[in-house]
C-alpha cells in the first residue's frame, strides 16, 4: 500500500510539473504577443495613432482663398470673392437639454428645417456645418441670439463667396461657382486652376470634451488668393448688346437669340451674349416666365434640364445653318479663283431656280425671278442661283478645300468649355445637289462664333484670326504674369479679294436686303439670312444678320442670331435682324469713338468748283481744300501756273470729289472710259466713277437706272458723270 501510495503522489508531482510548464509558455507567449502589439502600436502604427490623437484634441478647420478677380478689358470688375461668415456648431459643447433650443433658434433665423439642424445638433461630432456664404447682417442676429440666450456650441467664422457685380450681365460666358466656391460653368470652371487659390488652416487646440482652448493655442496657415483675369470683353459694349438682345426676345418670341461682337484684326470678343440668360448670383433660380409658372409641379429632372438649357452658352454650344449669310465666302470663293474678275459684270441669270439632279432648286424669289445679274447685284439680292452655280463652277473639291482653310467643320478654339465643331459632308460624299445648297449656306451646321469668325476675314484683308476672350492673367498684386497674344489662323483670301468682297456687302446694306441694317453717319457691310430648318409641319426659321462697321475700316463685326422667331415682325433676317444690329452699331461704335464715314450733310452736299485757273498750283490746292473738294496734278511744283480744269467753275458737285488741274507747259490731257454704273446704289456708284477719275452727279436716290455719258464713252479725266438713282422694291429674303 505504501509503495501504491508512493506512486501516485509521484505521478500527482509529475502532472502538476507539466501544467505548470504549459502555463509558463503560454505566459511567455503572452508576454510575446503583447510586445509585439506594443511595437506595433507604438512603432509601426505610432505616427498614425499620434496624428488620430492630434485630431482628438483640435479642430482643423478650412480657410477658403478669395478667387481671383475677372477684369474687363478696361478693367472694370466682372466677378470678385467676397468676405461673408459661415455657420457651425460643436455638438460636443452643447448640452442636452439645450439642444432643441439651439436647433430651433439657429432655424428660425437662418430659414433652414428645424428637424434636420436637431439631427446635427444631437451628433457626437466635433464639428457640424449649418449654413455657408452668409452676409454679415444675417450672422449678426445669430450674434445677437447667442449673447441674449447664453448659447454655447455655435460657431461663426469667416468665409469668401462668388459675386457678380453686374447681375446678368455675361451670365453665360463667366458661368458661376458653387457652395465650395468651385467653378461650375463658364470661364470660371475653364479657369479654375488659375482661379480657385490655394486654401489656408485654421487649427485650434480642445480639451478633452472638445472644448476650443485659448487663442495661444491656434495655429493659422493663411490661404493663397487665385490669380485674376484679364478678359477681351467691354463692359460697356457688353451692356449696350444685352440691352437691344433682350428687347429682340420680347418682340419676336423665339426659343433664343444670340450676338457676339469681335474685332475682325485681333480675333478679340468684346461681347458675347444670349437671351434669355440668367443671374450668376442666383443660377439656380430660372428667370423665364413661362418656365417659372410650371416649376413647382416639374421633376427634379426637369428642374435640372430647364437650368442647363439657361446657362448653356449657345455661342459656341449650339450649331445652325448659316444661311444666306455664307453667300459672302462663296462670292470671295468666285473671286478667289479667277471666276468673276468685275463684281458688277452681268455673269449669271436668275430663272427663279436651277434643276440639279432632276429637281428644282429654287431661288427663294422664285415666283418673280431677279433675271440678269452681277455678282454685287446676287449678293444685294441674295439669289440662290448665281450662287449655286459658283460652286458647280469651281467643283467639289476647290470648293470644300475652302471651307477646310476656314475651319467650317472645326471648333474655332477659343478658351471657353463646351465648344462644338460644326458638321459638314465628306467630300467624297458632296453631291451636285450638296455643293449647290452650301453655297447658300445650307446642308451643314457651325456654331455662331464660327460664322462670324469666318466672315471677319473680309474685315480683316483675307486673314483668318483665333477668337481669344482672355488676354492676360494678373498675380495677386497686379502683375502680368501671363498674356494671351493674338493669333493669325491662315491667309484664306488675298487682300483684293477681301476688300471687294467687302464693298458688295456695303451695297447690300446701302440698297439690298440689309438695307435695315445702316447706321447713320457709317457705311456698314452686311448680310441677312433666313434659314430654313426641318420640313413641313416641323419647319422653323433661323434668321440672322451679319455686319462689318465701318466698312471703310471695319472696327468690330457682329452677328445677330433669332431662332425660330414667333413674333409678328415675322422670320426674315432683313426684317428682325438686321434693325436690331443697327441699333446696337449706332452705341457701340459712337462709344468707341470710331470716326465717321460722314454726317448727315455730307452725302447731299453740294460744293460749287471755284475757278483755280491763272494761279498757281499752291494757291489752286488751298482753294480746293477750302471748298471741300480734291484735287488730282501731275506735277510737284507748287509754283507752276494751272491753264486749265476738270470740271470748269461753276459746276456743282458732291463734297469731296475731285478737280483735275492742267499746268502750262504741262497740260496733255488723259482721257479714261466710264464705266457702267446702272443698277448700283450711290455708294457703289460713287466709288466706282472716282476709281476711273471721274465725277458723280447725282438725282434721285435708290438704284441708278440712267447715266450720261454711257457707258463705254472716252472722255477727259475729271468729266462728271450725270447718274440718275430711282426707288426699287427691296428685297427681303
Amino acid at each position: 500500500m505504501e509503495t501504491f501510495g508512493g506512486e501516485e503522489v509521484a505521478k500527482t508531482n509529475l502532472e502538476s510539473k507539466k501544467r505548470m510548464r504549459i502555463v509558463l509558455i503560454l505566459f511567455f507567449l503572452l508576454i510575446i504577443v503583447l510586445i509585439g502589439r506594443i511595437f506595433y502600436w507604438q512603432v509601426v502604427r505610432g505616427s498614425d495613432m499620434r496624428e488620430e490623437a492630434y485630431a482628438q484634441q483640435t479642430k482643423n478647420r478650412k480657410i477658403s482663398p478669395k478667387r481671383g478677380v475677372i477684369y474687363d478689358r478696361n478693367g472694370e470688375v466682372l466677378a470678385e470673392s467676397i468676405t461673408v461668415e459661415s455657420i457651425s456648431i460643436t455638438p460636443k459643447n452643447i448640452k442636452a437639454e439645450n439642444k432643441e433650443k439651439t436647433a430651433k433658434g439657429l432655424a428660425e433665423i437662418l430659414d433652414l428645417d428645424y428637424e434636420t439642424v436637431l439631427t446635427k445638433a444631437k451628433k457626437n461630432t466635433a464639428d457640424e456645418t449649418i449654413a455657408k456664404k452668409l452676409d454679415k447682417s444675417v450672422t449678426d442676429k445669430v450674434r445677437t441670439w447667442i449673447k441674449e440666450e447664453k448659447i454655447t456650441g455655435v460657431n461663426i467664422y469667416e468665409d469668401t463667396k462668388r459675386y457678380y457685380p453686374n447681375g446678368k450681365l455675361l451670365s453665360n460666358v463667366l458661368g458661376f461657382c458653387g457652395t465650395d466656391n468651385q467653378g461650375l460653368e463658364g470661364i470660371e470652371t475653364q479657369y479654375e486652376s488659375v482661379l480657385k487659390g490655394v486654401p489656408g488652416q485654421l487649427i485650434v487646440g480642445t480639451d478633452a470634451i472638445g472644448n476650443e482652448l485659448p487663442l495661444n493655442d491656434e495655429k493659422y496657415i493663411p490661404p493663397e488668393d487665385g490669380l485674376s483675369l484679364v478678359l477681351t470683353i467691354d463692359e460697356m459694349v457688353q451692356y449696350i448688346t444685352e440691352k437691344y438682345l433682350d428687347q429682340a426676345v420680347s418682340d419676336n418670341n423665339p426659343d433664343y437669340a444670340e450676338c457676339t461682337i469681335m474685332d475682325p484684326k485681333t480675333g478679340d470678343i468684346l461681347a458675347m451674349a444670349v437671351a434669355p440668360t440668367f443671374d450668376s448670383n442666383n443660377p439656380f433660380t430660372h428667370t423665364v416666365d413661362s418656365v417659372k409658372e410650371k416649376w413647382s409641379t416639374m421633376t427634379s429632372t426637369e428642374r435640372t434640364k430647364e437650368l442647363q438649357n439657361l446657362w448653356r452658352n449657345k455661342v459656341i454650344t449650339d450649331t445652325f445653318e448659316p444661311g444666306s449669310v455664307f453667300k459672302t465666302i462663296t462670292a470671295g470663293i468666285a473671286l478667289e479663283e479667277g471666276l468673276v474678275k468685275d463684281v458688277d459684270t452681268v455673269n449669271f441669270v436668275c430663272n427663279g431656280y436651277l434643276k440639279i439632279e432632276g429637281w428644282d432648286m429654287k431661288c427663294w424669289r422664285y415666283y418673280n425671278p431677279h433675271g440678269r445679274q452681277s455678282l454685287r447685284q446676287g449678293l444685294m439680292n441674295s439669289c440662290n442661283p448665281v450662287f449655286m452655280n459658283i460652286a458647280l463652277t469651281i467643283g467639289k473639291e476647290k470648293y470644300y478645300n475652302y471651307l477646310s482653310a476656314l475651319g467650317v467643320s472645326k471648333k474655332t478654339g477659343i478658351d471657353l468649355p463646351g465648344e462644338v465643331n460644326g458638321i459638314i459632308h465628306q467630300v467624297a460624299n458632296v453631291t451636285d445637289s450638296t455643293i449647290a445648297s452650301a453655297a447658300f449656306g445650307q446642308g451643314f451646321t457651325l456654331t455662331q462664333l464660327n460664322m462670324l469668325n469666318i466672315i471677319s476675314v473680309f474685315g480683316n484683308d483675307g486673314l483668318l484670326m483665333k477668337p481669344r476672350i482672355v488676354s492676360k492673367i494678373l498675380d495677386r498684386d497686379g502683375n502680368v504674369v501671363q498674356e494671351n497674344e493674338s493669333v493669325a489662323e491662315k491667309q484664306v483670301f488675298s487682300k483684293e479679294t477681301a476688300n471687294a468682297v467687302l464693298d458688295m456687302m456695303t451695297s447690300v446694306v446701302s440698297n439690298g436686303t440689309g438695307r435695315n441694317g445702316q447706321v447713320k453717319g457709317y457705311y456698314v457691310a452686311g448680310k441677312t439670312s433666313t434659314a430654313e430648318q426641318g420640313r413641313g409641319a416641323n419647319k422653323t426659321y433661323t434668321a440672322s444678320f451679319v455686319a462689318l462697321a465701318p466698312a471703310s475700316d471695319p472696327k468690330v463685326a457682329i452677328m445677330l442670331t433669332i431662332a425660330n422667331p414667333k413674333g409678328k415682325l415675322g422670320h426674315q433676317g432683313g426684317a428682325i435682324c438686321a434693325p436690331v444690329v443697327s441699333n446696337i452699331l449706332s452705341e457701340v461704335l459712337e462709344y468707341m469713338e470710331v470716326k465717321k464715314d460722314y454726317t448727315s450733310e455730307d452725302k447731299t452736299k453740294k460744293v460749287e468748283v471755284p475757278d483755280v485757273t491763272n494761279r498757281t498750283v499752291g494757291e489752286a490746292i488751298r482753294m480746293l481744300n477750302n471748298a471741300g473738294l480734291k484735287y488730282n496734278v501731275d506735277v510737284s511744283d507748287m509754283n507752276a501756273i494751272v491753264s486749265a480744269q476738270m470740271p470748269v467753275a461753276g459746276e456743282k458737285l458732291v463734297e469731296k470729289s475731285m478737280v483735275k488741274l492742267y499746268v502750262e507747259g504741262n497740260d496733255t490731257r488723259f482721257n479714261t472710259v466710264i464705266p457702267d454704273v446702272k443698277n448700283l446704289d450711290i455708294v457703289s456708284a460713287t466709288k466706282k466713277l472716282n476709281d476711273a477719275n471721274l465725277n458723280i452727279k447725282i438725282s434721285g436716290s435708290g438704284m441708278s437706272v440712267l447715266q450720261d455719258p454711257p457707258a463705254g464713252t472716252s472722255v477727259e479725266q475729271g468729266t462728271l458723270v450725270r447718274v440718275e438713282f430711282r426707288a426699287v422694291g427691296i428685297d427681303v429674303e
